[in-house]
């Protein structure tokens, strides 16, 4: 079961959940990137079900800084990217040091607000061997002081294989932005797959949201996680 950490980064540490597979390992790693919910009850869930799929889950809790709004939908954009990505790397960092993942590769794992984080951490951050996006932003706001570049701005400098899922009826993430993020992909050659769920309204992975669609939420957590299968290799 996912139990709470602390995850060591400069200046302190902040929160995460780590769920790892039963047996000795060694295990995959996944850094799991939230939602504007933060650690709730859906994340629990999402590590949980990732190691019970054979990954090492660390959860990190990218909101757990001072003065990041307690209003959940006032959290985009609150704080700098750079904070987020310095918080990913610690947990990447965390994963790469646990006894049952030496030697695996890590990937990225996010939804919402943590599904664009899924989509740009990779273009910094290359030693992720693979990442999955759910419903997130492919483009934001850059007149945000705290959020100047975009995930499909950044695919020039994409390494990382990535696996982006979306809904086609989801009314903050318009199709319109997809169909900017999958040509800059295949512009640019990368290693990528894109899917819509038709119907699907922002949020539909997770059982507790009005949003909710079980049939697309299977079928694209299978997909991911094959994705992700698909890349393990051990680490050089």
């Amino acid at each position: 079961m996912a139990h709470e950490v602390r995850i060591p980064r400069a200046g302190g540490d902040i929160g995460g959940l780590l769920a790892v597979p039963d047996g000795p390992g060694p295990f995959p790693g996944v850094v799991v990137v939230p939602t504007i919910f933060a650690l709730n009850q859906f994340m629990h869930h999402v590590t949980n079900r990732l190691a019970g799929d054979g990954f090492a889950a660390l959860a990190v809790n990218i909101f757990d800084h001072p003065g990041v709004p307690e209003d959940p939908f006032k959290r985009p954009g609150s704080q700098p990217d750079t904070r987020v990505l310095g918080d990913l790397d610690a947990g990447l960092e965390m994963l790469k040091n646990h006894a049952k993942v030496k030697g695996q590769t890590i990937s990225a794992w996010g939804y919402c607000i943590g599904g664009r984080f899924a989509m740009l951490w990779p273009t910094y951050q290359h030693e992720l061997a693979a990442a999955a996006s759910f419903h997130g932003f492919p483009t934001n706001d850059t007149s945000n002081p705290n959020t100047p570049t975009t995930a499909v701005g950044r695919i020039p400098h994409l390494r990382t294989p990535v696996i982006a899922l979306f809904g086609e009826a989801d009314k903050v993430v318009p199709m319109p932005q997809v169909e900017e993020y999958r040509d800059a992909l295949a512009k640019h050659g990368k290693n990528f797959e894109v899917h819509t769920y038709p119907g699907c309204d922002h949020g539909w992975t997770d059982s507790g949201r009005p949003a909710y669609n079980k049939e697309a939420a299977e079928d694209c957590w299978h997909k991911a996680v094959q994705f992700l299968r698909s890349r393990i290799h051990p680490r050089r």
